[in-house]
């Protein structure tokens, strides 16, 4: 009777931590389901933002190869090199852009390894 008592208390420890160890669980799966999403939307904006910059370069490449039309008017030629530079400028903005994306990409990936390793912890130590 008395090593019952005296296991009583390590079962009732026993299921505390079980219930604690399943609510963890619980909310680590639900923050890693949130930070899925989260990076799903940024990879969403980088391919936005990768067919803008085609598109953009589309403009640089058809400015610099823009073929005489057949008309009687000369376009300017600083006119035309303000153009260029414009497409360049936007260009290396949006090339900024990605970047940024990219290394918020990586934040949330090493966010979401953090949280896998410990939710195999979690399930390491419930076997």
């Amino acid at each position: 009777m008395r090593r019952f008592i005296w296991m009583l208390p390590l079962v009732f420890v026993s299921l505390v931590a079980f219930a604690d160890d399943k609510s963890e669980l619980q909310n680590l799966h639900a923050a890693l389901s949130l930070l899925n999403q989260e990076q799903q939307a940024v990879y969403q904006q980088f391919q936005m933002l990768q067919e803008l910059r085609r598109a953009n370069d589309r403009s640089l490449y058809a400015s610099q190869l823009r073929l005489p039309q057949f008309t009687t008017e000369v376009p300017n030629y600083s006119d035309s090199i303000q153009a260029q530079r414009d497409v360049a400028r936007r260009g290396d903005e949006l090339a900024q852009q990605a970047e940024q994306l990219y290394a918020q990409y990586a934040e949330i990936g090493a966010k979401k390894s953090l949280l896998q390793q410990r939710i195999l912890e979690l399930t390491l130590s419930r076997e």
